[in-house]
């Protein structure tokens, strides 16, 4: 699941992601628009807000 859709399905702002994962607002909406892959560091923190649903293969589109 990519991580626009996953804030569309749980009705998340952008600028609430970006706070739960201590990161710009437009930092996170880079990362829903495809335009940025985010680093080592941020990618197991929107793991693991999302429980799971998004993960490292959805921003390089690869199917688990």
């Amino acid at each position: 699941m990519t991580l626009k859709d996953w804030l569309a399905a749980k009705e998340v702002s952008v600028s609430q992601f970006a706070a739960r994962i201590n990161r710009t607002p437009e930092t996170v909406r880079r990362y829903a628009a495809g335009e940025r892959i985010p680093d080592k560091e941020t990618m197991p923190l929107i793991a693991e807000q999302t429980s799971g649903d998004v993960t490292a293969n959805d921003f390089f589109g690869i199917a688990a």
